[in-house]
């Protein structure tokens, strides 16, 4: 949860598509698998707008899709 909450929450992230690299880390393979990676990818698959903090609910949302990715990775 910590990366989507530092990396993806506020209106405006700092490196905002340059903060999640390819390797490293298995959220982060996690996050480009399912398009949570950075702004403009939640603008474009989730129609999350850009400009404004993330709430509770889509912030559960993108933790659910990113775990659920790794879930089925590993069976």
């Amino acid at each position: 949860m910590d990366f989507i909450t530092t990396r993806l929450t506020p209106p405006d992230p700092k490196n905002d598509g340059k903060q999640t690299p390819m390797r490293g880390h298995p959220v982060f393979i996690a996050q480009h698998a399912t398009a949570t990676r950075r702004r403009g990818c939640l603008k474009k698959w989730y129609q999350i707008e850009k400009g404004r903090a993330l709430d509770d609910d889509e912030i559960g949302f993108m933790v659910n899709l990113v775990m659920g990715w790794i879930a089925e990775q590993i069976w």
